[in-house]
Parts: C-alpha cells; sequence; structure tokens
C-alpha cells in the first residue's frame, strides 16, 4: 500500500488552476503560521516551568528541615537511593574529598559514612578536618549523633556551624580561600537559582585555589537528559516541590549555575539515572 507522499505524487487528479494554487499556497503560510504560534506558546509554557517560582527561603528551610530532622534519612535514603544510584554517586565523589573539608548543607550527616578520613594529622590521603554546615539546627542535632557514634581519628576537628550559605557572612564564618575540598549535596535545589548562584560564589570564595589543590565536589538535581522525563520534571517540579519534595526545585540547570558563577571552571560532569541528578567537580 502506498504511503502518503507516494500517494501525493502519483495523484491521477488534473493540474490545480493558478486560483487554486494561490489559494492553496494562501491556506498552507497559514497553517505554518498556526502552528509556529502553537509551538511558540508550548516553548513560552515549558520556559516557564524550567525556572519554577517556588524556593524555600533560609527561614522557611530552618523551619522546615528542623521539623523532619529525625526521619531525615528514611526520608533522602534507603533502597531507592541504592536503586537510582545515589548512593554510589556519593561513595564517588565524597571519597574525592581531603584536607580541610567544609560540607555545605551536610544536614543529618548523611554523607559522614562516604568520608575517607586522613591516617595522619597532616596526611593528605583523606580528611582531616570536617566542618559541617547547615540552616537547620534541628538536622545537626541528629548529624552530631552520628559523628559520636563513628570511630573518627581524634586528630580530626570535627565542627558543627549553623548558618545560612546564601548569605555573605559565610566568608567571614569560615574564611576565605581556607579548605582544601568543599562539599555540596543535593542542596541547591532548595535554594532557588538566586540563592543557589549566591551559594556558589559563597563555596568560591572558601575553596582554595587550583593550584593550592583546592577543589568543589557537588552532586545535585538537574534536569534529565531525557527528553520526556525533562519535560515531566518541567510540568510537575514547582507542584512536587511544595507537595513533599520539602522545597526541592528538581528541574534546575546547574551546569548553566556553575558556567556563569566567575572564577569557577567545571572541570567534570557525569550524569546518572538519565541525568535527574548530576555530580560536577570544579576548581577556582
Amino acid at each position: 500500500r502506498p504511503n502518503l507522499s507516494s500517494a501525493l505524487c502519483c495523484s491521477s487528479n488534473p493540474p490545480k488552476s493558478s486560483n487554486e494554487q494561490q489559494q492553496q499556497q494562501q491556506l498552507t503560510t497559514t497553517t505554518r503560521r498556526q502552528l509556529l504560534c502553537s509551538t511558540a506558546a508550548l516553548t513560552s509554557s515549558i520556559v516557564a516551568y524550567v525556572a519554577p517560582s517556588s524556593a524555600l527561603s533560609p527561614q522557611q528551610a530552618s523551619s522546615s528541615y528542623d521539623k523532619f530532622a529525625s526521619n531525615y534519612d528514611t526520608l533522602d535514603g534507603g533502597s531507592a537511593a541504592d536503586l537510582l544510584g545515589i548512593n554510589d554517586a556519593r561513595r564517588k565523589i565524597i571519597g574525592m574529598a581531603n584536607g580541610k573539608v567544609l560540607e555545605i548543607g551536610a544536614g543529618t550527616g548523611i554523607n559522614l559514612d562516604y568520608y575517607q578520613f586522613a591516617s595522619t594529622p597532616n596526611g593528605k590521603d583523606g580528611v582531616s578536618s570536617l566542618t559541617l554546615l547547615d540552616v537547620s539546627d534541628g538536622m545537626l542535632v541528629e548529624a552530631k549523633k552520628k559523628v559520636g557514634g563513628m570511630s573518627i581519628p581524634s586528630f580530626v576537628d570535627v565542627r558543627f556551624i549553623q548558618a545560612d550559605a546564601t548569605a555573605s557572612n559565610m566568608v567571614e564564618l569560615v574564611g576565605r580561600g581556607t579548605f582544601d575540598t568543599v562539599v555540596d549535596t543535593f542542596s541547591l535545589c532548595v535554594m532557588g537559582r538566586t540563592g543557589a548562584q549566591k551559594c556558589l560564589e559563597q563555596m568560591r570564595d572558601v575553596v582554595k585555589t587550583e593550584a593550592d589543590g583546592g577543589q568543589l565536589l557537588l552532586i545535585e538535581n538537574t534536569r534529565s537528559s531525557n527528553a520526556l522525563l525533562g519535560l515531566y520534571q518541567d510540568a510537575t517540579a514547582d507542584t512536587a516541590a511544595k507537595m513533599g519534595g520539602k522545597g526541592c526545585v528538581s528541574n534546575q540547570d546547574v551546569r548553566s549555575f556553575l558556567l556563569q558563577t566567575d572564577g569557577l571552571t567545571l572541570k567534570s560532569e557525569e550524569e546518572y539515572a538519565s541525568g535527574i541528578f548530576r555530580s560536577f567537580v570544579c576548581v577556582r
């Protein structure tokens, strides 16, 4: 059976008059315009979804995370994290941390088991000091409990700081160019675009330069590289953040955030689970 194109080519209908051809051309032009308008409208709606307005303020984040700090690990870990490859990503990226380390949005200390601690006080074979920073005091209470039950070398200084990582005074709290490694996992999505950009600027300012061995290690929720899944994220990100996603806007373009942060260089990027989250290694 012939397909549509061959049927059109081989039609036995008599040729159209000049008037008919002109009408057909006008109809085709009108149809194309309608299609372009529809496409533009669809694109506009998608763009509107890509940068949803929902983001928790530091005050909202502190209050919200205080409330479910005690069962956060159950919500954010478990078998689902294994299936999606989240635990593998943590193991790989956190295992790269060394020297004096700052973790942003440390929460309940869900990353603690993945750190490799140095064998000597000045050793570069692992973490020699660890500062855990979070906006929620309740989350840090849980992190302190975890640290108390771990066999961390006595020479490793572990500090806890309750602070807003998007605020400009973070540099004053921890020091400029102080850390060999700055870590952040799944925190930028809660901050919104503006907050995430500010946080990246703070991380840039507190990490050492690449020449001095400094590095930023990130794992973040991102928009999927799968077209259909990406569109689904766009359509649901705002609602999901409000209804049960703990304020996390899941479809952010973190790569563009990094590239737009002056003074940061993106060294490597790896995607997991069709790109719904990615790891990034950056330097200053």
